[in-house]
């Protein structure tokens, strides 16, 4: 897009002077210059829609593809133990079905523990840096694992496989949430979490096509897959650095034309007013995160409501469907239209999320088609002759549970305003939620309980109803109440009684701020 003629910057007089200005080194003292700039552009792309179109899809094409590529590669090289199972993995490394369990449940610890001190580091370096560092050492550490021998080596291959991957899931999540705007975050993070269904999809086709492999040069189909994977991962981790851009705010966006950089710029600021969070790092928000009421009851919905029943349906999935009585190779090719419809679903829920812009009723519409699967799968897998309405039950199953993932991630994002504070927010979230979700989700379908699950489906049921359903509606109650409580305030009286600098340091906190629900 060309200058935009019709405007009248607060520091410049002229278009010409607007493009003789170095982008990097522009800098306006006062909050209200640039509030009124922000103004300015946010009238002449609202008056121009083709104009505004043009512009998001920039984003879109610049963001979307490489991130949802490089979650893809995350989660198929953290769930492809279920697909190397199938494949002799157990024989060839002597271990138990219990051992295999807590190899991946110990995967969660080091993952959880270190999402929080990863989106720190994010929020310090930059997407542009951080991310293509953790990609080739996870990509590196998952072509590794085709060589190892026993279970001790196994275990430290997960261990450190979950604090290089911790990154990215946390990270993307916020660096979307600072390019977009609330109503427009829910279907680009649906977008993003695709990747993360559509990994069951291709996990499966991959596994199904690395089959043919067996045996080959010696080797195992489970050790070619690690080794395909890893390489692959590494190959895209270096092109990240090339594409990925770093931060709205940072001024160095070649991709976009100088209004356009300048637009992005402002209303990643001056969204929710006239009063911009702090962009700079400070540790006071990283604490403020972890004395937050809204951290906790997200982090309930994440925990429950997600990564339970999610990481245990991706790690038994293949195993549940070949226990309706189909072939391993076989098994592993049915895992993938769950997948792809539960992609479809995810992407449509987050679009009528934004839509209609609410948060709670996507997210419990979500929790309710999961919970339906569930309860259809733990009735019929009892009779034989229903595989038919199993297999339809984890269309449900996985659809559901991946739908709500994008709507928790859109909800936080719109309610907490400081950068630091919403990336340790989203890190803790999600720390919690890997540690809790993962190590319990990977222990609860038993083998020996196979093809019945009584403890994973009652499980997945209880966390669902209790640990997500409850704190959703808390959390919306509470917020819907103090937007109630702010409503009936006067906005003159609150600009007479705090100052610019002041209502800044609120956040979400401020008076005039009003939570998405």
């Amino acid at each position: 897009m060309g200058s935009i003629k019709s405007l009248k910057y607060a520091s410049e007089s002229s278009d010409e002077a607007l493009e003789k200005r170095p982008q990097e080194s522009v800098i306006i003292e006062s909050f209200e210059e640039e509030y009124e700039e922000y103004l300015q552009l946010k009238a002449y792309y609202d008056e121009n829609e083709a104009a505004h179109r043009r512009l998001i899809r920039k984003l879109d094409m610049r963001l979307l593809p490489i991130l949802s590529l490089l979650y893809l590669l995350c989660s198929l090289d953290k769930a492809n133990a279920a697909n190397a199972k199938l494949f002799g993995f157990l024989h060839d490394v002597p271990m138990t079905s219990t051992q295999f369990n807590l190899a991946l449940m110990y995967f969660f610890f080091t993952y959880g523990s270190c999402e929080l001190p990863s989106n720190i580091m994010l929020r310090r370096l930059g997407p542009r840096i951080w991310f293509p560092f953790i990609i080739c050492v996870w990509g590196v550490i998952t072509a590794c694992t085709c060589v190892i021998k026993n279970y001790g080596s196994f275990v430290a291959i997960r261990l450190a496989l979950g604090c290089a991957e911790a990154g990215l899931y946390p990270g993307a999540y916020f660096v979307l949430s600072c390019w977009y705007l609330p109503h427009e975050l829910q279907t680009r993070m649906g977008i993003f979490y695709g990747a993360n269904t559509l990994a069951g999809a291709f996990g499966g086709v991959l596994a199904y096509g690395v089959g043919d492999l067996d045996y080959h040069l010696g080797w195992r189909a489970w050790r070619w897959l690690f080794l395909i994977e890893g390489c692959i991962t590494v190959f895209f981790g270096l092109v990240t650095f090339f594409i990925l851009p770093d931060f709205p705010y940072a001024f160095k966006q070649s991709w976009l034309g100088g209004d356009e950089v300048r637009y992005i710029t402002l209303r990643a600021k001056y969204h929710t007013g006239r009063n911009p969070p702090d962009l700079k790092f400070k540790w006071s928000d990283v604490r403020a995160s972890l004395k937050d009421w809204k951290t906790y009851t997200i982090m309930m919905m994440f925990w429950w409501g997600g990564s339970v029943p999610t990481y245990s349906l991706s790690y038994t999935l293949p195993t549940m469907v070949e226990n309706l009585g189909y072939t391993a190779i076989k098994a592993q090719a049915l895992t993938t239209p769950p997948y792809i419809f539960a992609t479809i679903v995810t992407i449509s829920v987050a679009y009528l999320s934004d839509k209609y812009k609410t948060r709670m009723k996507a997210i419990m519409f979500s929790y309710t088609m999961g919970l339906c699967g569930i309860i259809i799968l733990m009735i019929s897998v009892h009779y034989s002759n229903l595989y038919g309405l199993s297999y339809f039950a984890i269309f449900l199953a996985a659809a559901g549970y991946s739908a709500q993932a994008p709507g928790i991630g859109a909800w936080i994002s719109n309610n907490v305003v400081s950068p630091t504070k919403r990336a340790s927010t989203i890190g803790f979230m999600m720390a919690w939620g890997s540690i809790g979700g993962g190590s319990i989700g990977s222990n609860i379908y038993i083998a020996s309980e196979a093809p019945t699950y009584p403890l994973g489906f009652g499980i997945s049921i209880a966390a669902t109803v209790i640990g997500a359903m409850l704190p959703c509606m808390i959390n919306w109650y509470l917020l819907r109440r103090e937007n109630l409580r702010r409503d009936t305030l006067d906005e003159k009286a609150i600009r007479t009684q705090y100052s610019p600098e002041e209502l800044s340091d609120m956040g979400e906190d401020s008076p005039l701020f009003r939570y998405t629900l």
